[in-house]
């Protein structure tokens, strides 16, 4: 091959790498009118950075990371695996899009060792809080031993609701959850003043849960999981390629035993991103105007750290 057609080859590639990206917008308003803590009074929140994570607090998370220390919450990562000495004074943990082995079928190995996932529920049962997010596949199979632990099922598909659609947005997995649309659920998170109004994810997974746990963003009816991306985009009707899930939720919250969990089967609607997809550039997350993701981050930490009823 010569020289010229490898410099070709060369610039096409770099042009298709330049038009896709994944990458924090700091443009966003991260701002906090009234922070709830201080350096002395805020509690030890740990974010996880240890099990191949695809978000950390240096890159995509970074927005989340920024509203927190906005709220006056001072965050630091952990690498390595959780032990009890690892958690001992911690009061909330965070985990957001822990990744696994890659499996033949294309699913993930569990993040999380056996005896990790024996500490992780203890230490909640015993007091501590756990914010665990977990987004479409391949997220789910890597997360789902650990929320099978508390009694939450994950899968590794893309969750499509009719019902739950904005057909001004146009995307089949973007999802909005609102008063109107009967997608908020009756928990302190959304209903403490000021309320949460509306709410969207940007492309996840569902969550199936037992009678113990709260939903907060509510699937309906409608709710069907796809098997692949292309199927949910397309909003494919061939029954083979889905699976109805009807009642399952996007976020859940749970007291269990002396402490507290929430789950979220969608990760973008916790920070604020900018995502370019060849000449398209689209926010996502609660730098998304005319929704109320960014109260809702706070009011979930909030939960999570106030003491147990």
């Amino acid at each position: 091959m010569n020289t010229i057609r490898l410099l070709q080859m060369f610039l096409i590639l770099s042009a298709m790498v330049s038009c896709l990206y994944q990458r924090p917008d700091m443009s966003t308003d991260m701002s906090v009118d009234l922070p709830a803590f201080n350096s002395e009074s805020s509690p030890s929140v740990l974010f996880d950075a240890g099990h191949k994570n695809f978000h950390d607090i240096q890159s995509t998370y970074k927005p989340f990371a920024t509203l927190l220390n906005n709220d006056g919450i001072l965050l630091t990562t952990h690498d390595g695996h959780y032990t009890p000495e690892a958690l001992q004074n911690v009061d909330l943990l965070i985990i957001a899009n822990a990744t696994g082995e890659e499996r033949e079928d294309g699913r993930m190995t569990s993040a999380f060792s056996k005896k990790e996932i024996e500490v992780l529920t203890q230490w909640v049962s015993q007091g501590g809080s756990l914010l665990l997010i977990a987004d479409h596949d391949p997220f789910g199979s890597a997360s789902a031993q650990l929320a099978k632990s508390f009694g939450v099922g994950m899968e590794s598909v893309w969750t499509v609701d009719t019902s739950r659609q904005n057909p001004e947005i146009g995307k089949s997995s973007w999802l909005e959850y609102s008063l109107e649309n009967g997608g908020l659920g009756l928990h302190p998170i959304v209903q403490l003043d000021p309320p949460i109004r509306k709410v969207i994810t940007f492309t996840g997974q569902s969550l199936s849960f037992d009678s113990t746990w709260t939903s907060i963003l509510m699937l309906s009816e409608s709710a069907r999981n796809y098997y692949t991306r292309a199927d949910a985009s397309i909003i494919s009707d061939d029954n083979t390629s889905y699976f109805p899930v009807p009642g399952q939720s996007q976020l859940i919250a749970s007291n269990y035993g002396s402490g507290r969990i929430v789950i979220a089967g969608e990760a973008a609607m916790f920070t604020a991103q900018e995502v370019r997809i060849f000449f398209k550039t689209m926010r996502a997350g609660f730098n998304y105007d005319g929704y109320d993701n960014k109260q809702l981050v706070l009011k979930i930490i909030h939960w999570l750290v106030s003491d147990t009823d």
